[in-house]
């Protein structure tokens, strides 16, 4: 069956890219789309058929394989509908039509269109285990549905993670699957397989075993990488963890470095200690220490410096984004921030969740508290006031309001001891007269 793409020539900040050049596990939409194509049976082409119905679709909208089959077994024409409530809550926020994606099978002779009458697909998702998380979480935590027919427009940088994340889900169900449909015979060699790699029936060895690592990739022996992909020349310090991953040709993940469920994009690097879950980064980029990341796109050649933090859950209202123009709400109260390509974040920064930083901005932290005088010697402690060293106790320090009382006003070190002393002299005194 034949299948027509068509450009919708949507961008959104902060990447302003072409929509077919986002980031989708270790390529692009456009690849990704491609590649669902050809495992669903479709063959792309730029004219339609006039013999036989086809398949129309967005350059905007990621899908399975799956997904894909379900849609041609449907056996009508007409846009794509999906009713299940709980998926369409997951996904909805900031598409346009969640109900209705980009997706269509077309009669035969007709134009490619993405109108028409409802095509109602079975998405066949079920409920996956919750998380166990602090109480404090709980208000954050949102149902899980899981499945291999998945598919999601991109109209917002929150949409990259919620893809990538979908696409990692699919990975790992569409493998279940597979190995679930296939005979006794293949189900008992991959058992096998896997028991031989792992030569234990530990979990974490397991996961170890379900690795797959590319050419001449250099992991630390004390490193903990599991259930992940891992590109060619993929280098991994000590002490790192990485679960669930992909991680891009000559990606490094410096030492003591964590990340799960995350996507890191080709020559990208997680800097030493660095934190980061659920998140994408984009080929080139550097992220280091910082806070700790979540839900984070970063875009190309990004850099990050160490101490930036960003805010990634809301205990008051949902999230709210910048989309199309307006601030509205992501409907989540967990969601990190974006940065983008070859933006520079400085040292000690703090950005607070759902914000988008634009391509090539350099973003430096106040500099009010930072030393850069130190004007005459001082006694005792000292602190930074615009840039100045001051003493703590003095009272000819800058921004300290004069006292309304003279007995208030603080007093040098040695001032405040004569004090002291001269008190309790007077009272010696006082108990002497008494005896």
């Amino acid at each position: 069956m034949l299948a027509v793409r068509i450009a919708s020539g949507t961008t959104f900040p902060p990447f302003d890219d072409p929509v077919g050049q986002t980031r989708v596990l270790r390529g692009t939409l456009v690849e990704a789309q491609d590649k669902a194509l050809a495992a669903a049976g479709f063959t792309l082409v730029s004219t339609p058929p006039d013999d036989a119905p086809y398949l129309v679709f967005s350059d905007r909208v990621w899908f399975t394989a799956s997904f894909l089959r379900a849609v041609k077994a449907a056996g009508g024409v007409g846009r794509v509908r999906i009713s299940d409530a709980t998926y369409l809550r997951e996904t909805g926020p900031l598409q346009s039509t969640p109900e209705r994606p980009e997706v269509a099978m077309v009669a035969a002779g007709a134009p490619p269109s993405l109108d028409g009458s409802d095509l109602a697909i079975d998405l066949q998702l079920r409920a996956a285990a919750p998380m166990e998380l602090h109480p404090a979480f709980a208000h954050a935590q949102r149902p899980l549905v899981t499945g291999t027919r998945l598919v999601h427009g991109l109209e917002h940088w929150s949409h990259v993670l919620r893809v990538n994340l979908l696409a990692l889900v699919a990975t790992a169900e569409e493998a279940k699957a597979d190995f679930e449909a296939s005979p006794i015979w293949k189900k008992v060699f991959v058992v096998l397989a896997v028991l031989l790699r792992a030569r234990s029936l530990k979990p974490h060895a397991i996961g170890r075993a379900l690795n797959r690592v590319g050419k001449r990739c250099k992991i630390h022996p004390t490193a903990v990488v599991e259930a992940s992909q891992l590109g060619d020349d993929v280098e991994v310090g000590a002490f790192a963890l990485i679960r669930g991953c992909v991680v891009g040709d000559g990606a490094k993940i410096e030492d003591y470095a964590h990340t799960s469920l995350s996507v890191i994009g080709p020559g990208a690097r997680l800097g030493r200690t660095a934190m980061c879950n659920f998140s994408v980064l984009y080929p080139g980029a550097f992220v280091s220490a910082g806070g700790g990341w979540q839900m984070c796109v970063f875009g190309r050649d990004a850099f990050v410096a160490m101490t930036a933090t960003a805010f990634d859950l809301s205990f008051g209202q949902p999230v709210r984004v910048v989309h199309q123009g307006a601030v509205v709400s992501a409907d989540t109260h967990f969601l990190g921030v974006a940065i983008g390509h070859r933006a520079r974040i400085g040292a000690h920064v703090k950005m607070g969740y759902g914000m988008a930083v634009p391509s090539d901005a350099f973003l430096v932290a106040p500099s009010g508290d930072v030393l850069r005088k130190w004007p005459s010697p001082i006694e005792g402690a000292a602190t930074v006031r615009d840039g100045v060293a001051v003493g703590v106790a003095s009272p000819l320090s800058p921004h300290q309001p004069p006292s309304q009382s003279g007995s208030l006003r603080p007093q040098p070190p040695q001032v405040a001891v004569e004090q002291v002393v001269g008190q309790l002299r007077r009272c010696e005194e006082r108990d002497r007269e008494g005896g």
